[in-house]
């Protein structure tokens, strides 16, 4: 009896064990299982140069803790993405479990269909989490390829715009602005040919106000005016600024001229988009809204105190 009493209780100890092993596991599991990694976007398609968020968040166990210096490791340039801005890393506490949260401003230069790779992220004990691949798609903005701008059977005449007057009275403002300057640049400095061209005949402050002058036409939904004036003072201050003559060129020449002369890329791809954009509003009669009009008229600013300051450089000292 004693021997077989001794047997049963060897036996009820090792049930207790497994037990109590069982136990550990599935609160080992039960905290796995409650720390989550996701990424989420607000965008899956984008325009060229248009921008989209990021958003990473990580939802650890009660008793786990996030090792914040080594947050995703998200570099400034990676698979053809580039990143604009960080915000901070948000963090709520629900149940006495932490959450954290950062949202990321991103964009793209390059055309085609793009994944956001996996993040990985460590929380302590050297536990690590990856999010999943996020496949964004980026579309690029020559609207001259797009299906409702290559059947002219589809294109739909507009009622004539009746205020002719008043964006009249603007455009003849702009461009006699326009021939005084040219004029001037003419007279003083084209017989000077034994002497370099200097680049700050046309000052780019004068240039920037008379792209702000534009304002009223895009209040006004003069878009095509707008456009045209806004390209024609454009393409004269890049004329002056690099001693070219691109008013007789078509826009595909005139973007071969300005290739690797507008100082960086991005500036550059904005400025190819703002003349493609203008082409469609003249020729495809194209409805831009009022958004493409005001990043029309940033983009335009942009690229002129860009290639301004790329391509002005002092006089020296005279001896």
């Amino acid at each position: 009896m004693r021997k077989l009493s001794f047997k049963f209780q060897v036996a009820r100890c090792r049930v207790h064990v497994g037990y109590l092993y069982l136990v550990a596991c599935c609160l080992f599991y039960l905290q796995t299982v409650a720390q989550k990694v996701t990424t989420t976007t607000n965008k899956s398609t984008i325009r060229i140069g248009e921008q989209f968020e990021l958003k990473l968040s990580i939802e650890p166990a009660a008793n786990s803790t996030v090792l914040l210096n080594t947050w995703f490791n998200l570099p400034d340039s990676f698979n053809h993405f580039e990143v604009l801005q960080r915000l901070p890393i948000d963090t709520f506490e629900v149940g006495g479990a932490k959450s954290f949260t950062q949202k990321i401003l991103i964009t793209s230069y390059d055309t085609g269909t793009f994944k956001l790779p996996e993040f990985p992220v460590k929380l302590m004990g050297n536990q690590t989490f990856a999010s999943l691949p996020l496949p964004i798609k980026v579309l690029p903005v020559n609207i001259s390829n797009m299906q409702d701008y290559n059947d002219i059977k589809e294109i739909i005449e507009v009622d004539p715009e009746t205020d002719w007057w008043f964006w009249g009275k603007i455009g003849l403002g702009v461009l006699l602005l326009v021939l005084v300057i040219t004029f001037a640049v003419t007279y003083f400095f084209g017989k000077k040919t034994n002497k370099p061209i200097n680049k700050m005949a046309v000052s780019v402050n004068d240039v920037l106000q008379q792209i702000d002058a534009l304002q009223p036409l895009i209040t006004s939904h003069h878009y095509k005016l707008f456009f045209t004036s806004l390209i024609t003072i454009t393409r004269n201050f890049s004329d002056a600024q690099l001693g070219i003559t691109s008013l007789t060129k078509t826009t595909d020449e005139y973007m071969v001229i300005l290739n690797g002369k507008v100082g960086n890329k991005p500036t550059q791809v904005q400025y190819y988009q703002l003349l493609r954009l203008s082409d469609a509003v003249k020729f495809a009669k194209h409805q831009p809204d009022t958004t493409q009009c005001e990043q029309a008229l940033q983009a335009a600013k942009t690229f002129v105190t860009t290639i301004h300051s790329f391509n002005y450089q002092p006089k020296a000292n005279a001896v």
